[in-house]
C-alpha cells in the first residue's frame, strides 16, 4: 500500500468527498450580458399626475362691469369703499379739495407825495374785478418794493375791490412809492 501525502494520490484508491469551500473573494470582471427580457403585463396602477395638474371646470359666462355716470367724490370726502358696482371712466376727475389759491389778479399800491408823515400803517382800496366781500384773500409780491416799504396784508373790502395795508418811511419828501402785489383767493 502507498503512503498518503496530503494532496498527493500515490496509487491508493480514491479518498472520501471533501466538504464544501468558503466562497470565493467577489470578482471585479463584469460577466457577459444576458438576454433581453419579455414585455411585462400592463399595469392597473395609475402613474403619477404632470406639472399642470387636474384640468378646471369650465367658466360662466361673464358680464361687462357697467361705466359710473355719477360725478366722483371730492378728494378726501369719506365714501363706502367697494360700494359701487360700477367702473370709473377714462374722464373720471376728482374735483381738487379746498385749501387751493386761485389767482385773481395784480395790483400795486404806489403813491407820489412832496411831502409826507407817516407815523403808522397805511391803508390803500384797489380795484380788482372778481373779488366778492366773502373772499379769503393772501397776497404774494411780484417785484422789489420801494426801499423801506412792506405790504401787510389784503382784505376784500367791497365787491370787485380790495384794500392793502402797508408801510412807508416815516417821512418823504418828493417820495414815490411802489409795492407791487399778486392776489390770491383761497378755494
Amino acid at each position: 500500500m502507498g503512503t498518503k501525502v496530503p494532496g498527493y494520490n500515490l496509487g491508493g484508491k480514491p479518498g472520501p468527498k471533501g466538504d464544501k469551500g468558503d466562497p470565493g473573494p467577489a470578482s471585479t470582471v463584469p460577466g457577459p450580458k444576458g438576454d433581453k427580457g419579455d414585455a411585462g403585463a400592463a399595469s392597473t396602477v395609475a402613474g403619477p399626475k404632470g406639472d399642470k395638474g387636474d384640468k378646471g371646470d369650465p367658466g360662466s359666462s361673464a358680464t361687462a362691469t357697467p361705466l359710473a355716470s355719477n360725478a366722483p367724490q371730492p378728494l378726501g370726502a369719506s365714501a363706502l369703499i367697494g360700494s359701487s358696482t360700477a367702473a370709473a371712466r377714462e374722464d373720471h376727475v376728482h374735483p381738487l379739495p379746498a385749501g387751493r389759491l386761485a389767482f385773481l389778479g395784480n395790483v400795486t399800491v404806489a403813491e407820489t407825495t412832496l411831502l409826507s408823515l407817516a407815523l403808522g400803517m397805511k391803508r390803500m382800496a384797489l380795484v380788482l374785478a372778481g373779488v366778492t366781500t366773502t373772499d379769503r384773500l393772501i397776497f404774494v409780491p411780484t417785484g422789489v418794493p420801494t426801499a423801506g416799504c412792506e405790504a401787510v396784508n389784503v382784505y376784500a373790502s367791497a365787491a370787485n375791490q380790495v384794500t392793502v395795508a402797508y408801510f412807508v418811511p416815516a417821512l418823504g419828501i418828493g417820495a414815490t412809492y411802489s409795492i407791487p402785489i399778486a392776489v390770491y383767493r383761497i378755494t
